[in-house]
């Protein structure tokens, strides 16, 4: 009996050491399988799989947006004004300066973004293309960002409007002068969200007109500027005098090489601002027909923009005005805020020492209503932006809220509209007693700026990854 159960315990045991020695040995064979190459083109197979199914879902997402609410390339087109600021603390030269080198960086930002959008046009822009690149959490940032960005310019250019429309009362009471901007301020705010509420076919011709009448402006403003400087106005031929003489640098807050540096820096500060929408064409890939041909057509004339209504007007202003003049501190006693910003232009400036003095109100007009059609894009850029976060589920659902006409065939993200619009009560401030107009303008514009700057910087990141 001993014997027997001894003789089964051998039996178990090799038993049990030939099932081990197998098991070591198919695990041994499907480490040696997992290293050769079959199995390492089924793993870069599988991973191609996941890439291309998730691509298909952001296109799929993309489509059923667009199908929805057809967007439409938008263009902004910066502030005639404001170059003031910067050729008084950078000087012409540090000016012209500080705008080229906030031009190649958004040329750079275009050019990345028109590069990628063009390779996958249907999947969201910058906000999906990081999303699916990078990190979801990226493209959420990104899209809030955005959205942000827009809506924060609404009220920054209210308030603009504001400042410049009382230009045409110069010597009103402070009273007086804060009703002119509440009405202003409604006035417009009312129209920008009732273009809006027709729909993108209304919106698109409103802004065809008015970027024809902005471009019609700051070419005139070029072609009227060098006029002045080549001996056709009053006080003769200029050239590059105020080059030489108080010179082509201003020390700002410090002196020497620092100081000037300063002065560069803070007005590439001040063309951000500017610049900020420029990247528009390059980010619309899903709003045009034939992206893959159209986008990069689009993208490469976006240098003549940079080079024609900004580098140019830079130096065409820089030409005409001395960077110590008084005039561009606004220095224009017991006048309001609107007619201190409108004579502190360097273009009008030009202007007055020619005695060209009626061609001021000229530009007071088509100041106000560039600021208008800003404003107008504002509500229209922000809405969709909104919609499109709502879609992603980035932004409540009900954000995507929709009213369809099948009579006029538009569709208008109401709820985006209206959310995006509520940001316009900003600039009601510039009515209070503690604030001007300008102040808020200063405070939202820096805000713009931020946020624009990262908004460049997500898109340069997805770029290179």
């Amino acid at each position: 009996m001993d014997h027997i159960e001894s003789s089964s315990r051998r039996r178990t045991s090799t038993v049990a050491i030939s099932i081990s020695t197998s098991q070591n040995d198919d695990q041994k064979s499907q480490l040696s399988y997992a290293n050769t190459p079959s199995s390492r083109r089924q793993k870069i197979n599988h991973r191609v799989d996941a890439a291309r199914i998730r691509l298909e879902r952001y296109q799929k997402r993309w489509s059923e947006i667009g199908a929805e609410l057809p967007p439409q390339i938008n263009r902004r087109t910066g502030l005639y004004i404001g170059t003031a600021t910067a050729l008084r603390h950078a000087g012409p030269v540090g000016t012209l300066l500080g705008y080229i080198i906030t031009g190649t960086v958004v040329w750079s930002v275009v050019i990345s973004i028109g590069e990628i959008v063009s390779f996958l046009p249907n999947v969201g822009g910058p906000v999906g293309l990081a999303g699916l690149y990078v990190d979801p959490s990226l493209g959420f940032a990104l899209g809030w960002n955005a959205w942000y960005n827009w809506a924060i310019t609404l009220p920054t250019e209210l308030s603009a409007a504001a400042v410049l429309f009382n230009g045409f009362f110069p010597y009103a009471s402070d009273d007086a002068i804060k009703r002119i901007n509440l009405i202003t301020i409604t006035v417009l705010l009312v129209l920008a969200i009732g273009i809006n509420c027709f729909g993108s076919r209304a919106y698109g011709e409103a802004e065809f007109m008015f970027s024809c009448f902005k471009i019609l402006t700051i070419i005139g403003l070029i072609i009227t500027g060098l006029i002045l400087d080549l001996g056709g106005g009053t006080t003769g031929f200029i050239g590059l005098r105020y080059w030489r003489n108080p010179g082509p640098f201003v020390e700002w807050r410090l002196k020497g090489s620092l100081g000037k540096f300063l002065g560069v820096w803070t007005s590439m500060n001040q063309a951000v601002f500017a610049f900020f929408g420029t990247e528009i064409p390059g980010v619309a890939a899903a709003e045009v027909q034939n992206p893959i041909k159209n986008i990069p057509r689009a993208v490469n004339r976006v240098w003549i923009r940079i080079t024609l209504f900004y580098v140019l007007a830079v130096f065409v202003a820089g030409l005409l005005v001395s960077s110590d003049d008084q005039r561009l501190k606004g220095m224009n006693g017991g006048a309001s805020a609107g007619r201190v910003l409108i004579f502190s232009s360097p273009f009008v400036i030009g202007m007055q020492n020619s005695n060209l003095i009626q061609l001021a109100h000229i530009c007071n007009a088509a100041f106000v209503i560039s600021a208008f059609s800003a404003a107008v894009s504002d509500v229209y850029i922000a809405s969709r932006f909104l919609y499109y976060l709502a879609r992603c589920g980035h932004a409540p659902r009900f954000c995507a809220g929709i009213i369809r006409s099948e009579r006029t065939k538009t569709i208008i993200p109401w709820v985006g509209i209206l959310v995006s619009s509520s940001f316009a009560l900003l600039a009601y401030m510039s009515v209070s007693d503690s604030s001007s107009a300008a102040e808020v303008f200063h405070w939202l514009s820096s805000l713009n700026s931020t946020t624009a700057l990262l908004a460049w910087i997500g898109m340069l990141f997805t770029y290179l990854r």
